[in-house]
């Protein structure tokens, strides 16, 4: 078989998969404090908030694809930077239901995840000394602490990145990536065997799985319109959450 065939999947394909998940399972994830729904929909609620595990590698995926296309990597960052402390805004509301000053500076969003894994990448890719660029990407580690995906995202980003021309090594890394972000966040190795947490493994290896064998590299038809859409859309859909939470309580 032609291995060339099976590579079908583009870059918009990928991101707008990533949308549609994220989009469902955080919906129902947010609002069931208001709506029940994952009662309601019992149990497909509960398997549509597992399928918004996958939007997350795909994301970090093309942080490391942005960073080896981007003209310019300072917009680039710029750009990420700017639009996670947008973002912070919607973030806050929808998880906290009011405006919180401490988680407001101290639990950042996503956005910002990605864009520390950017500053480690432009770290490692400097002309700077090993030992400065380890200790710069340690302290991007550690202010990881302070957003979603912690410390593991900014470590994905840059895996990503170093073995892009290796993608079996790429995909056998990752995976021990996610495994020990479980085991810490699941209490230990008997935590992660526990069907739900297993599930969520297999929803975080999914996405590695596509971008592996089924990834072409190529970009979508409106590859410009796609570009920004994630950044207008996360925080959208976020305010979205908080308006329906805000009106069914």
């Amino acid at each position: 078989m032609d291995k060339t065939k099976l590579k079908f999947i583009n870059r918009d394909m990928l991101k707008y998969f990533a949308v549609a998940v994220m989009f469902i399972g955080h919906f129902i994830l947010y609002t069931t404090p208001e709506l029940h729904l994952t009662v309601r929909l019992r149990p497909v609620g509960t398997w549509l908030v597992l399928f918004a595990h996958m939007a997350p590698p795909i994301f970090f995926f093309f942080i490391a694809e942005g960073f080896r296309y981007t003209k310019s990597k300072k917009k680039y960052a710029l750009r990420l930077l700017g639009f996670a402390v947008a973002t912070q805004f919607a973030y806050v509301l929808c998880h906290e239901m009011c405006f919180d000053v401490r988680v407001f500076f101290t639990e950042w969003n996503v956005i910002m995840t990605l864009f520390l894994g950017l500053m480690a990448l432009i770290v490692w890719e400097s002309k700077l000394p090993l030992a400065v660029r380890l200790l710069l990407i340690a302290l991007c580690c550690g202010a990881g602490f302070f957003t979603e995906w912690s410390i593991t995202g900014v470590l994905i980003i840059l895996a990503l990145h170093i073995l892009r021309e290796r993608p079996l090594l790429r995909f056998v890394i990752y995976e021990i990536i996610i495994i020990v972000y479980m085991i810490i966040g699941t209490g230990g190795i008997t935590g992660i065997l526990r069907p739900m947490n297993f599930i969520s493994i297999i929803m975080y290896t999914v996405p590695m799985i596509i971008i592996t064998f089924f990834y072409n590299g190529e970009k979508g038809k409106n590859s410009k319109f796609s570009k920004y859409f994630f950044y207008i859309f996360y925080p959208a859909h976020l305010l979205l959450a908080y308006v329906v939470r805000l009106i069914a309580g």
